[in-house]
């Protein structure tokens, strides 16, 4: 990122914190979980459009997003991602961007990702997808759980109004995932187990009217596989 990126980061980055701590008394518990320096992949539940300037303005560092590329089609967001380092993200093409999110991890830097790949209309944590499993296994780079929460009262999904409302941002611990194994080729049952003991940590940080019914987990991950 350039000197002038890093301005523009670090402007837009205060604008929020002021305006999150106005409209909605924002909380963040457990950042002293986050690591202070060298790579890691923030993975979070995502409920609104308010939850990436949200989760990154709580992170006690300079994080970069994962944003759709849909979202570059826009000038102003077209300018402004592209000063501040945004990885785009092409849906059904995905690779370029889980490369991008490998090197900066190995760079050092802090990544923030969702792994349930869209926003949960209900606020209920939904399915995860193993890309986080797999930029976090081939970067080598430590995973930490994190949610928000109260977001999606602050704004709806399909709505343009923002409410006043609490919000929360939690951090869970930080952890590795042991893998030996050769990191350009990472087998679907080890993609497949660790999706599943993230998802059990980020769903662990949320209240329990925001987490997946028994049911549903057992049939996204297989029977008795999640906790809960």
């Amino acid at each position: 990122m350039s000197a002038g990126g890093r301005s523009v980061y670090w402007f837009t980055r205060g604008c929020i914190w002021l305006l999150s701590k106005l409209l909605f008394r924002m909380k963040v518990e457990g950042s002293a979980n986050v690591p202070r320096s060298g790579g890691v992949l923030i993975c979070s539940n995502h409920v609104s459009h308010l939850d990436p300037p949200l989760v990154g303005t709580a992170c006690p560092r300079m994080v970069f997003h994962m944003a759709k590329r849909e979202l570059f089609k826009v000038p102003a967001l077209h300018w402004y991602m592209g000063r501040i380092g945004t990885i785009m993200v092409h849906r059904g093409q995905g690779r370029q961007a889980i490369n991008d999110a490998i090197d900066y991890l190995r760079k050092g830097r802090a990544v923030i990702i969702f792994p349930e790949g869209t926003r949960s209309k209900t606020g209920v944590l939904m399915q995860g997808h193993s890309g986080a499993i797999v930029i976090a296994i081939s970067a080598d780079a430590p995973l930490l759980p994190a949610v928000i929460i109260g977001s999606e009262k602050a704004m709806t999904k399909g709505s343009k109004a923002i409410k006043s409302v609490p919000v929360t941002v939690r951090f869970g611990e930080p952890y590795k995932i042991a893998y030996e194994g050769d990191r350009t080729h990472i087998p679907a049952e080890v993609k497949e187990r660790e999706l599943r003991l993230l998802m059990e940590r980020i769903e662990a940080l949320l209240p329990e009217y925001m987490r997946s019914s028994a049911e549903d987990k057992a049939e996204w991950y297989g029977a008795n596989k999640v906790g809960g």
